[in-house]
């Protein structure tokens, strides 16, 4: 596999690594988090992150995660699955898929988090992407994917692939056991998605109705996103893309508006808000509610502020 050569260029912060033995007490530089008006986020400094030698020994069959990864959020995504395996007694197989931007030393320290690690980079996806997704067959999804990495959650774990896929954000952080994800892992019988606080799919429900031929529900989010591979229709999906966009331009919404039509007549299973909290409050992430908090939007900032601080390696 081959990486790209490590450079940063934004604000850097020192985190103190615990991964294996020889590289205990080790620094790393990370991309810090930068506010809205440009200064950096106070917090991350100097915070021993847990690693897969300080989690509890698992046992069972895998749970196999799979999630995006690059410079800006890579260590988001750490967090992420550090806070998943302290709640769940089961191994984790993590997917990781470069963005295009990941660093060779990001791609070592990355390797330690779970009980076993496969790296998708970045060649390797394009190349499949090039066979299955030709440019002239597929020249709306093409261009989108150029244009709006939102998408390559969708395309990067299952273009040419077969088999169920859970796919995560990096903003997500995991506060209790998530039984209704472990069920789904163990019986993919439906799409697996979470519940938006309101419905944000960036085209009318006409039109996307019309398209997938039924009706689809309610306020769909793709934070978490379970989906078999083979049955994702890519002919159907670049239909869809170029109705849209045409008819009613580009959205950042797309992605989570092609998922809610693949549920159009057939409901998913659909992560109840009370317990998957999609954007919560000040108030619900210092009081930790639900089993899974997904910080969206403005909630983002109560997560550099402390909702990240509870998987630190003392925490």
């Amino acid at each position: 596999m081959e990486r790209a050569a490590y450079e940063l260029r934004a604000p850097v912060v020192s985190i103190q690594w615990t991964g294996d033995s020889s590289e205990k007490g080790q620094n790393l530089e990370l991309a810090a988090p930068v506010a809205g008006n440009g200064s950096r986020v106070n917090g991350l400094e100097n915070s021993p992150l847990a690693t897969s030698n300080s989690l509890p020994e698992t046992g069972g069959k895998p749970v196999e995660i799979h999630m995006l990864v690059g410079t800006r959020f890579w260590f988001m995504a750490a967090f992420a699955l550090v806070s998943l395996q302290r709640q769940i007694d089961r191994a984790v197989h993590v997917h990781f898929y470069d963005d295009g931007t990941l660093g060779a030393q990001q791609w070592d320290k990355l390797e330690t988090l779970a009980a076993a690690v496969t790296f998708h980079d970045r060649g390797g996806i394009d190349a499949r992407i090039e066979r299955y997704l030709p440019e002239e067959k597929f020249p709306f999804i093409r261009e989108r994917l150029r244009n709006y990495p939102n998408l390559k959650k969708l395309t990067d774990p299952h273009v040419g692939s077969t088999g169920p896929k859970l796919v995560m954000d990096a903003d997500i952080l995991f506060f209790g056991r998530p039984e209704e994800l472990l069920q789904w892992c163990d019986k993919p019988d439906s799409v697996l998605c979470a519940t938006d606080v309101t419905e944000s799919y960036g085209y009318s429900r006409p039109l996307m109705e019309g398209l997938a031929g039924g009706v689809i529900p309610e306020k769909i989010n793709v934070g978490i996103t379970g989906l078999l591979s083979e049955a994702l229709e890519w002919e159907k999906l670049e239909h869809w893309c170029r109705e849209l966009i045409t008819r009613e331009k580009t959205n950042y919404y797309l992605e989570q508006a092609l998922v809610a039509m693949l549920c159009a007549g057939r409901p998913p299973t659909q992560l109840g808000l009370a317990r998957y909290v999609t954007g919560p409050t000040d108030e619900q992430v210092l009081a930790k509610d639900g089993v899974m908090q997904h910080y969206v939007d403005l909630s983002k900032k109560e997560y550099f502020r402390s909702a990240w601080r509870r998987f630190t390696r003392n925490a």
